[in-house]
């Protein structure tokens, strides 16, 4: 039979896994912001891509020209360049035209040869070579150079997720070992204690839980209308952030108590006769590898991120409520 207690206990522990997935999201995002990260793996990305001698002249230039630094606001780099506009401004940097790119591909790749400061880097060599390729064809050649840029900022993409999986993993490790939140743990007290497994099993079929599913920042990312970029202003952009960082502090504090109203094991004390005693009071050495082996699990669970559990749980969820048994009729 589906609705068995088997089931019902994997809905509570994948319920809590979307719970803590959560957590450890929003809080990554709220680092993310404060370090500034998307903006600083943007930089190291276009540093390896651009590499052009001592100082990377050519990246200082590139963040230093209108096209680019009208991103983002005083005193910072921005975090999202469209490939139009890189394309744009490093052909006017690699030219030296100043605002008047060669209209001829021929032309463009002399002006750059000419100019000399950059030919000879790597950077130089790959954007000669590009321009080649194109023949005559001037937009072949600015999409040579777009698909240049868009493939190396699929590398920076992975590069970002890399270190923000890492992030989420050493945060939800912290999270689980300081509040005890021990999988084997719960899943013994979810298969003994039927009254908290199916107010948990009625919690997660109830929770919005979609509202707090993380979206994408909108952090000085520009918008693309009918083929125009359009860009966030200072102002804008300075608020959008603002508006992420609240509603991140907002949605950590919502999971932080919707994990508390759960009412599982979790914490380091429990309450014997009224008092407060250390729940490893009488752990032996089996006792606290259990433990152990228990934050472990949660962690690595936890490192999945919300997205996975979120739609098993939704999956398990309607499995259960396909399993039920038809309401009898009152006739005879």
């Amino acid at each position: 039979m589906l609705n068995s207690s088997i089931l019902d206990i994997a809905i509570g522990m994948v319920f809590l896994f979307v719970l803590i997935s959560l957590l450890c999201s929003t809080i990554n995002e709220m680092i993310a912001q404060f370090l500034c990260m998307r903006a600083k793996n943007l930089e190291a990305g276009l540093a390896n891509l651009l590499q052009s001698g001592a100082g990377n002249k050519l990246v200082s230039d590139l963040y230093n020209h209108p096209l680019i630094n009208g991103l983002s606001k005083a005193g910072h780099k921005p975090s999202y360049i469209p490939a139009k506009n890189f394309t744009l401004a490093l052909m006017d940097i690699m030219s030296g035209s100043m605002g008047k790119i060669p209209t001829d591909n021929k032309s463009l790749i002399e002006a750059i040869e000419r100019q000399g400061q950059f030919a000879r880097t790597e950077a130089g060599k790959s954007i000669i070579l590009l321009l080649h390729e194109a023949g005559d064809n001037v937009e072949k050649a600015r999409r040579n150079l777009e698909g240049w840029y868009n493939d190396a900022m699929d590398r920076v993409g992975g590069w970002y997720k890399q270190k923000t999986q890492i992030i989420i993993f050493v945060t939800s490790l912290i999270i689980c070992a300081v509040l005890n939140i021990d999988a084997i743990k719960i899943s013994q007290t979810l298969w003994t204690d039927i009254a908290l497994r199916q107010a948990l099993v009625e919690a997660a079929s109830s929770s919005d839980i979609a509202r707090l599913m993380p979206q994408e920042s909108t952090e000085q990312e520009p918008t693309v209308v009918d083929d125009v970029v359009v860009h966030p202003s200072e102002q804008t952009a300075i608020k959008a952030a603002t508006e992420d960082r609240v509603q991140s502090a907002k949605n950590t504090g919502a999971l932080i108590e919707q994990i508390k109203a759960l009412h599982l094991p979790i914490g380091w004390k429990e309450k014997i006769d009224g008092e407060d005693v250390w729940v490893y009071r009488e752990f032996d050495l089996m006792g606290w590898i259990v433990k152990i082996m228990g934050i472990l699990i949660t962690t690595f669970a936890a490192s999945l991120g919300a997205p996975f559990w979120f739609q098993l749980l939704n999956k398990v969820v309607d499995l259960r409520a396909a399993g039920k048994q038809p309401a009898k009729s009152g006739r005879s």
